[in-house]
């Protein structure tokens, strides 16, 4: 990794990160969270405009969850890219469920609307099924990133856990 940025020795930058993804992951749910008050789970248009709603509340959570996967592979901290990566995976489920779910109401729905408000309705679905599409492909992808392993931690635990011989000690310049 690069000198640009060295997390480890950086207390004060590093809290700056964890506070910047954290507002980035929960603020854009609170916010959202207040225009789907009150809950109708069972209204059908509610659950529509709900999902139009949260499919555009998606981008800030994942680039929160972007940048703590950036800190895991920069701290080289397993622990921190695997909860990422639950929380990512956790996404991808609950997007797989909500756009099968979205696709039904839509379907539902086309019988009942007018045919001045067709044309919106259409768009508004081809909108959602598109981001929401998207942005579960961008959760996989997270999911995948933050459970693989970087390159640099298998050597920097074989580094650390080094019993002090010799063996795997490559070239040396200097030494016969």
């Amino acid at each position: 990794m690069s000198d640009f940025l060295d997390l480890h020795e950086d207390s004060s930058t590093r809290s700056v990160l964890y506070a910047g993804a954290f507002l980035m992951f929960t603020i854009p749910f609170v916010q959202t969270g207040f225009q789907l008050l009150p809950l109708q789970l069972s209204n059908i248009q509610w659950r529509f405009g709900a999902a139009s709603v949260l499919s555009s509340a998606l981008l800030m959570p994942f680039l929160g969850l972007s940048l703590l996967v950036l800190m895991a592979r920069g701290l080289e901290n397993r622990a921190l890219a695997w909860c990422t990566g639950g929380l990512s995976a956790t996404f991808a489920l609950g997007l797989m469920g909500s756009l099968g779910l979205f696709l039904l109401d839509a379907q539902q729905l086309k019988a009942i609307v007018s045919t001045q408000m067709s044309t919106a309705f259409t768009n508004t679905t081809i909108r959602v099924g598109l981001v929401t599409g998207l942005f579960l492909l961008g959760f996989l992808v997270l999911t995948l990133a933050s459970f693989r392993a970087p390159r640099g931690m298998a050597n920097a635990r074989k580094v650390k856990g080094d019993s002090g011989t010799d063996e795997d000690v490559g070239l040396i310049v200097g030494q016969v």
